[in-house]
């Protein structure tokens, strides 16, 4: 048992607590009519700005955070001098807000970090989070990926949020931190490969028994292709089986199929596995920077795409033209895909995804397929589960058409919820993927499908003169190795 104790030396005014409770008390005469006799839209709406408040409070916080660790950062400097270092010159700071907010120390160090972000670097962010437009996890979201990037590309981020105010709308949290790692990528893609290359190094498999329960634990770390290869593979197979009325649970199914590699002599690991991997015509082909995005695991350095699509080691920003002296004559197989991957291309130039291809021509239910790698996640706004059904936006019984465009990915939960008497969902445009969600209860959300490539979705006014650069490619790849001429570069894109 433990209580607080506060210093004589340093008592805590009285008078912040005694204004928010009074702030409160005035508040909850309001509540308290609402929860007895307010409707739904009113209910709903009361717990919207509950939440927008707490969010302003978090903003407080954090501020009150930051300067804590100015404070003690110049207090430890004053007693050490010589000491530079951050971990020893904040000693302290993170421990005394975990107290503070009666909360495990452990994650605090980077909270403050976090801290620092918001106040030093991107104060449009602040000003946002200020406002509660943010939820504390939701701004978190944002800042953790930017750790990785200097400051003024902290800067560049938030100016480009200052002028896209509404880029997060109504994300999830891992939709907002894939779109912020996305952007950090950019910049540090070539580290990140190179990490990716080191943790390979290290992967391995583990069984640990328990005598207890008579289970075996298998733990492990394998590539990402390969990973998400098996895991693909698994869930359609569990999926499979569980629609033809199988008693077990899919997860039972995946363990049992799993188990199965070595223990059924009849059963082996399948050897065309597949890949949904997404990028643009100039990060495959022209060594351009824009990340990649992996079906089921999210972005993706440019340079490890490439590899993947390869199936071998290539130089950081070796293009085209720098191969083709050296190409042999197998360089075209190798280069357009390992087999059964898929394609999926967007519009030349931009970050929509428009088509899709598959190498192995194996999906029966291709439009299914194309909005799953479309959506990446459940579309219900501020939902990050996985989609686990592909269904009409517009009911079919109410007149909508079985299509892409009035198609939407959704977890099982979500997918029931739209059934709600009074919620109605319509289509708004379709590039970008855009849909209007009336919940009926008084709150309208809108739902846009992520860009397929990027962080943020941009229109794309070099479309047809693109897309004539992609022709002109494709005949430069497919001639005699011996020709001597080089592929078509960024350069020779019309103005």
């Amino acid at each position: 048992m433990s209580e607080t104790v506060n210093s004589s030396g340093d008592q805590p005014d009285p008078s912040l607590h005694g204004k928010i409770q009074a702030v409160i008390e005035e508040l909850e005469s309001v509540l308290a009519y609402r929860e007895e006799h307010g409707t739904k839209s009113q209910c709903a709406q009361a717990i919207a700005e509950i939440e927008s408040a707490i969010a302003t409070l978090n903003y407080h916080q954090a501020a009150l955070s930051n300067q804590l660790e100015i404070d003690v950062v110049q207090s430890n400097s004053e007693k050490n001098p010589g000491s530079k270092a951050q971990g020893q010159l904040n000693r302290g700071a993170a421990s005394a807000v975990a107290l503070a907010r009666r909360s495990d120390p452990h994650g605090f160090q980077t909270y403050l970090e976090n801290c620092r972000i918001l106040f030093q670097s991107t104060p449009h962010l602040a000003a946002a989070f200020s406002r509660g437009e943010f939820t504390e996890a939701q701004i978190r979201a944002i800042l953790t990926p930017l750790h990785s990037v200097k400051e003024e590309r902290r800067t560049e981020f938030d100016d480009f949020f200052a002028k896209n105010p509404k880029m997060f709308e109504n994300l999830g949290n891992r939709k907002i931190s894939d779109a912020v790692y996305d952007f950090t990528l950019t910049y540090a893609s070539d580290q990140q490969c190179k990490e990716q290359k080191s943790a390979e190094e290290k992967r391995f498999v583990k069984f640990t028994p328990n005598s207890r329960t008579g289970m075996m634990r298998v733990n492990g770390s394998i590539p990402i292709s390969a990973g998400m290869a098996m895991k693909n593979d698994m869930k359609a197979t569990a999926r499979s089986i569980k629609a033809k009325g199988d008693s077990r649970t899919r997860a039972q199914i995946e363990a049992d199929y799993f188990s199965s590699f070595c223990t059924n002599s009849e059963a082996k690991i399948p050897l065309t596995l597949t890949l949904g991997l997404v990028m643009t015509d100039k990060t495959l082909f022209l060594g351009d920077r824009n990340p990649a995005h992996l079906e089921g695991y999210g972005v993706i350095a440019p340079q490890y795409a490439r590899e993947l699509v390869a199936g071998q080691e290539i130089m950081n920003n070796m293009t085209l033209a720098d191969m083709a002296a050296t190409r042999s004559p197998a360089f075209v197989e190798t280069l357009e895909a390992t087999v059964e991957l898929i394609r999926l291309y967007t519009a030349p130039g931009d970050k929509e995804l428009i088509a899709m291809d598959s190498k192995a021509r194996i999906f029966p239910e291709k439009m299914k397929k194309f909005v799953k790698i479309r959506d990446r996640h459940c579309r219900t706004p501020f939902c990050d589960g996985t989609i686990e059904e592909i269904d009409h936006v517009t009911q079919a019984y109410l007149g909508g058409h079985t299509c892409v465009i009035n198609s939407d990915g959704r977890c099982k939960l979500c997918n029931q919820a739209k059934e709600t008497p009074g919620w109605q969902e319509f289509v708004l445009k379709s590039g970008p993927h855009s849909m209007l969600i009336n919940t009926g209860m008084g709150i309208k959300y809108r739902s846009t499908a992520p860009p397929a490539t990027g962080f943020a979705h941009k229109p794309y006014p070099q479309h047809m003169s693109e897309a004539d650069w992609v022709s002109t490619f494709e005949e430069w790849l497919n001639r005699p190795p011996d020709t001597g001429s080089s592929p078509p570069g960024i350069e020779d894109i019309p103005a």
